[in-house]
């Protein structure tokens, strides 16, 4: 087996493609999931991979992520070895992280990735990058995900009727208790959705870790 200083590694970055080649070239599509953070509907292939994108989506660290935009190509014993990761993800920061969600028990079976995984992480860590593997423990913790998928919802709720009015009760640079803007604005369920919305979008932010109640502090965010 060749050294780490042997391998040559390279990345084949994925051609544009149209929603109907991407269908075509996955082998189980399960569903179509509208990013706001990517612009465009990104097919998923288990529901697994559908709520990480959501968990990108809406965390405020992760500032773009794309899906399998580039392979991983390299010879290992005279056998071309090629791998994609679920996700390209660059954080706020500008670190880059690929990330792949596998299921538990798959992870389990073959935590090496068939004998690839060192490859993976030495190739990675070559450009200045890392790898990632998520399963349920990570992606499907609680109340994180209940979270997101609330906020990403809320987005429905940003008209401008709803965004006039909200607005009125946000102070730049001064966070404020979804408890006390529910008071202000009145009872309509609207007006909330409305303000998680805003969250979703990066306007505001919150703690996602914590469950969403009237105690949860709402925190503009600062834009440059």
């Amino acid at each position: 087996m060749k050294s780490m200083d042997e391998i040559v590694f390279r990345w084949e970055v994925a051609k544009v493609r149209t929603q109907a080649s991407i269908r075509l070239s996955y082998r189980s599509c399960s569903g179509w999931y509208q990013s706001i953070k990517c612009g465009v509907q990104l097919p998923f292939e288990s529901l697994l991979e559908r709520d990480l994108m959501v968990l990108q989506d809406i965390d405020q660290e992760v500032s773009a992520f794309a899906l399998k935009p580039e392979t991983l190509v390299w010879v290992d014993n005279g056998r071309e070895q090629r791998y994609t990761p679920d996700f390209q993800v660059i954080s706020r920061n500008g670190r880059v992280v690929y990330r792949e969600a596998m299921s538990q028990r798959k992870f389990d079976a073959d935590p090496s990735l068939k004998g690839r995984r060192l490859r993976i992480t030495d190739a990675c860590a070559a450009r200045g990058s890392s790898f990632e593997i998520w399963t349920e423990t990570d992606i499907r913790k609680q109340p994180r995900l209940a979270n997101c998928s609330r906020i990403r919802a809320a987005v429905a709720f940003l008209t401008p009727t709803n965004l006039s009015v909200v607005r009125t009760r946000l102070v730049a640079d001064r966070p404020v208790s979804l408890g006390s803007l529910q008071t202000a604005l009145g009872p309509n369920p609207e007006f909330v959705g409305a303000l998680l919305g805003l969250v979703a979008i990066g306007e505001l932010k919150l703690d996602l870790n914590a469950a969403i109640g009237p105690d949860t502090e709402l925190h503009p965010v600062r834009t440059a």
